[in-house]
């Protein structure tokens, strides 16, 4: 960032800080009542029975069935996903299934001998916040999300990854969900085959160590793990398959208590991010990283090193300053940048940098 831009956005932060301070504090002691206990709040499967799912039309819906207290064929209501996050979490099971079938994991495993080495992903974070002074840019790389629709209707991750390279990004965050997001895990592949050198995160619901697997066999240096959907014990397994790979790990949390759990966690924590996107609603709103991060737990993760990562919601160099201000080190884009036709102009005007 340059001293003018610097000095002309100081001064705004400066009358809003104690302010921002005040609702931290009320904010984040509602987060740690007894409603925020950090527990894992997406249900990996639906509670009763197995689901019927309806493949191959365009959509995927849980139709379970009961007999009532009258002979009645009625549907069973708590089997339905209370939320997006839930329905594709439960799809998982499907989209597993068809793919351990055609691409088993002791085929995966074989495949791996001949992978290159991995990126570091985080020193690329951590080496561009000194040069620049600024939270280094993981940069997604998607066409479509639940919430948004088609967000690029022009889609070629090549061409995005090389735009996103060229306008300064440290990493690439690569969207492999099929159904919701119109990913792929070849997109990957494709990226680093083209000559893409950013480390790349697989930015995937993993429920499964095959997931993180075939990240690595399609080229990534990194993988998300959703403290919503895994419990501690899952975390620290899964830590351990990618960092056996050579890979890091991105810790997603969106609560006051899902932070305190991953922080209480016995498990290395390499890269610690934080949603501002509510994961029921899809809402979007900063307040949600600035307000962990002014409170008791970003002054833990502040003493103990941890590079924070703020993702969803950042759309302006004001958006970039306040998180930075509240200690985050790296920021994840993805809608801002993808949308754009010269993605890396859009860079350099998200960072204020000379075009």
């Amino acid at each position: 960032m340059t001293t003018a831009t610097r000095t002309t956005h100081a001064g705004a932060r400066a009358r809003g800080t104690g302010g921002r301070r005040a609702r931290a504090r009320v904010n984040v002691a509602r987060a740690a009542n007894a409603t925020d206990d950090g527990a894992v709040s997406i249900r990996r499967r639906p509670p009763s029975g197995p689901s019927k799912h309806a493949l191959g039309v365009g959509q995927f819906e849980f139709m379970i069935e009961e007999v009532n207290d009258k002979g009645e064929r009625v549907t069973n209501e708590e089997n339905r996903p209370r939320n997006i996050l839930e329905e594709i979490v439960w799809y998982k099971d499907v989209e597993l299934a068809e793919r351990k079938e055609k691409f088993p994991l002791q085929l995966v495993r074989t495949a791996l001998v001949n992978a290159p080495p991995t990126r570091d992903f985080v020193k690329a974070i951590t080496d561009q916040l000194e040069a620049t002074k600024q939270p280094g840019l993981i940069a997604e790389v998607k066409k479509a999300s639940p919430s948004k629709g088609v967000i690029q209707p022009n889609f070629d991750p090549v061409k995005i990854a090389k735009a996103y390279e060229a306008g300064g990004a440290a990493c690439l965050s690569v969207l492999t969900d099929e159904k919701f997001f119109q990913g792929g895990f070849e997109n990957l592949q494709l990226i680093r085959e083209a000559g893409v050198t950013c480390p790349l995160l697989c930015k995937e619901f993993i429920v499964d160590a095959y997931q993180i697997y075939l990240a690595r066999k399609y080229g990534a240096d990194a993988i998300l793990l959703i403290a919503a959907v895994l419990p501690n014990q899952d975390l620290k397994y899964f830590i351990k398959i990618a960092h056996s790979l050579g890979m890091k790990c991105l810790i997603e949390v969106h609560t006051y208590g899902e932070m305190k759990r991953v922080l209480d966690g016995d498990f290395p924590i390499d890269l610690l991010g934080i949603n501002n996107r509510d994961l029921g609603t899809f809402e979007v709103s900063l307040s949600v990283t600035t307000d962990l991060m002014n409170g008791p737990l970003g002054e833990e993760v502040k003493e103990r090193g941890i590079t924070m990562v703020g993702e969803s919601g950042i759309f302006t160099i004001d958006d970039v300053n306040l998180l930075q201000d509240s200690g985050v080190g790296a920021v994840l884009v993805g809608e801002s940048l993808v949308k754009q036709d010269t993605p890396d102009v859009g860079i350099k005007k998200l960072f204020g940098r000379p075009l």
